[in-house]
């Protein structure tokens, strides 16, 4: 069944059919050639799929970042950011990096990252010299940070669905996001030099820069508070996310004073489109991911590459390519739910452990978020810098290079990922 179930989801892909509408009709279909398992099981997996308490989590990060991105939370951000190394060569480029560190920890998400930071960095880069496709390039790839400091919504997804401490996920992508957000500035600081970009500013002055940090700071507090209360264990990831829309909306509704009645409407029915379409991928692909653990295709994957007798280096280089290709093809959330249950057996058989390997997997596809033909980072971004997709690329590729670097550090060298959970779980 498993080869019917790929085949009939790759031909759902090439005609366009919806992922989550093309893994349901791919499972029924396998379900059905194999003639020995009702068609009845697919509904129930589906239910218990998404019956789940830790799941919640998911729509209110979404929430908390969908409130944080209609607020002046951004600009603070950026402002902060600006004080911080706007005077720096490439300073403007630097401030974006920055900036998405900051946000990500916020919004759990790439592509509220592009947009929010996107919409403000790539026209004040423009003014000051750099072109809109490189703006765009720094944006697009810097939206990786937001998937890896917590809280990260693909974080949540990958530890339902392998059944991982969400809280271990979250202190496992904090190193392996501030490492990209370093890699990315100091790419900016060489190319700066070779293709003329300015500095931003002088210096921040101490008051400028206390000043700035004061706008922010309750802003930053939102990632601190909710990583240490998770962590401490004062409370669950998914209780954590209660407080996430609590706070949001206090700064956005009491303390900063951005919202209208109409405008927080408008944001909760965003929110509920945003959960439901990870929530039916997640529903549908986990029939899927049922059929294939009986038909024990994970251990078949394992016995292949035992028999084929590949070290541990070949076996993580190549899931690592075929992470990248299928981050090309498919975008992150059913290529997480999908392949982390066939994969995770192969690379614990590799000697990797399963908190590592999220951040693996999330680093992987994050990179295709910006990669075509389906990165939705990329095509969000090629809107916003009003480029043309492949001159975006382009511009895009040394930048992309340094992700799959600090991609390789984080596979093989554990300690970067895995030192912060060992520390409190």
């Amino acid at each position: 069944m498993t080869a019917i179930l790929f085949a009939a989801f790759f031909v759902t892909l090439a005609i366009g059919v919806p992922i989550a509408f093309g893994m349901g009709v791919a499972t029924v279909v396998a379900l059905a050639w194999g003639g020995t398992i009702p068609l009845s099981i697919a509904p129930h997996k589906m239910v218990n799929a998404v019956n789940s308490f830790p799941l919640v989590a998911l729509p209110l990060f979404i929430l908390a970042g969908a409130l944080a991105g209609e607020t002046s939370i951004a600009p603070r951000l950026v402002r902060f950011a600006n004080a911080l190394v706007g005077h720096i060569r490439g300073g403007l480029g630097h401030v974006n990096v920055a900036a998405s560190m900051f946000f990500g920890g916020i919004s759990g998400s790439a592509v509220a990252d592009v947009a929010a930071i996107g919409s403000l960095m790539v026209p004040a880069m423009e003014k000051q010299g750099y072109t809109r496709t490189d703006a765009g390039a720094i944006t697009i790839t810097a939206s990786v940070i937001g998937i890896l400091i917590p809280p990260s919504i693909p974080m949540v997804l990958y530890g339902v669905t392998v059944g991982e401490s969400i809280g271990a996920l979250f202190l496992a992508g904090l190193v392996p996001g501030i490492l990209v957000g370093l890699a990315l500035m100091t790419a900016v600081f060489f190319m700066s030099k070779r293709k003329g970009w300015p500095q931003s500013e002088r210096r921040a002055g101490a008051g400028e820069l206390w000043a700035s940090f004061t706008a922010a700071f309750p802003s930053l507090l939102l990632p601190v508070f909710l990583l240490g209360s998770i962590v401490s264990g004062v409370v669950t990831a998914t209780e954590a996310g209660v407080i996430g829309v609590a706070y949001a909306l206090f700064l956005g509704g009491v303390v900063y004073r951005d919202y209208t009645p109409g405008e927080l409407f408008r944001i909760l029915i965003d929110t509920a489109i945003s959960t439901a379409i990870p929530l039916l991928v997640l529903a549908t692909t986990s029939v899927a991911a049922w059929i294939i653990a009986i038909e024990r295709f994970p251990a078949a994957i394992v016995g292949f590459f035992n028999q084929a007798q590949l070290g541990p280096i070949a076996v993580l280089a190549l899931i690592n390519v075929f992470l990248l290709i299928v981050g090309m093809l498919m975008d992150l959330v059913p290529a997480l739910i999908l392949f982390a249950p066939i994969l995770l057996p192969v690379a614990k058989a590799a000697g990797m452990e399963p908190i590592q390997f999220g951040v693996l997997m999330v680093v992987n596809l994050g990179i295709g978020l910006v990669t075509p033909p389906v990165g939705n980072c990329l095509f969000v971004g090629a809107v916003i810098a009003r480029v043309p997709v492949m001159q975006l690329v382009r511009a895009a590729l040394p930048f992309i290079a340094v992700n799959i670097a600090v991609l390789g550090l984080v596979t093989y060298i554990p300690a970067i990922s895995l030192w912060l959970p060992r520390l409190f779980y």
